[in-house]
């Protein structure tokens, strides 16, 4: 199976955020392919496969291609759900680590992996990460692929990349284990339990944004 396929199946079979995302499943469909399409280039360039096996290419993820990929839906899931608002760089009042300053609420963290500006983000890559367009999701793939590697390389587990990832100190943070149990769950599930995973989620959908549609019509 194509891994962009792959990967944008298991996304459309998790739970969405919530209904009021106001997407058709078509429009869902298409923004969890974007999605998909970054996720497989960021961990196509941090193994150096494909398109990106070339002389000076240099290994960042030291497992296989699909793990890294399967551990970025792990972390953007559990960050945002991949939430359409948050995708767009539209949090709410009360998301993306919010804050006020001068009167003025702002958020610390963008994209879909709630990216806070560190040393280990440029600030124009820090701009970047505003919308849900391919350029932008793809960067904060990367983005988040930088963070995983370096908890991979410190720690050699994927509890314990998530563990640096969430910015603490040690290796076996007690909030990286439901998300690393998330991830194992992603990795022992079949591709034909993911198709119907997903089929189910576009059938549950479309029944819940047809409701919504029947009472915003009342509404006129």
């Amino acid at each position: 199976m194509n891994f962009i396929k792959y990967i944008t199946t298991i996304l459309l079979s998790l739970e969405p955020a919530y209904y009021s995302d106001n997407e058709t499943w078509d429009e869902r469909s298409a923004r969890m392919e974007i999605i998909a399409t970054a996720i497989d280039d960021a961990s196509t360039k941090a193994t150096c496969e494909d398109k990106y096996d070339t002389p000076d290419c240099v290994t960042t993820w030291p497992n296989s291609k699909k793990s890294l990929a399967l551990l970025l839906v792990t972390q953007g899931y559990w960050e945002s759900k991949f939430a359409k608002n948050v995708h767009n760089g539209k949090c709410r009042n009360y998301e993306c680590d919010a804050y006020v300053t001068n009167g003025t609420i702002r958020h610390r963290a963008r994209s879909p992996w709630q990216i806070q500006r560190t040393g280990l983000v440029t600030q124009e890559e820090y701009q970047k990460m505003n919308s849900s367009s391919q350029e932008s999701t793809t960067m904060s793939a990367q983005v988040a692929t930088r963070y995983l590697a370096l908890g991979m390389k410190s720690c050699r587990t994927t509890l314990g990349a998530i563990s640096i990832y969430g910015g603490v100190k040690m290796c076996n943070w007690s909030g990286a284990i439901p998300r690393d149990a998330f991830y194992k769950k992603l990795n022992n599930t079949t591709d034909d339990q993911f198709f119907a995973a997903a089929d189910a989620k576009k059938e549950k959908y479309k029944m819940n944004t047809d409701v919504t549609f029947v009472k915003d019509q009342s509404k006129k």
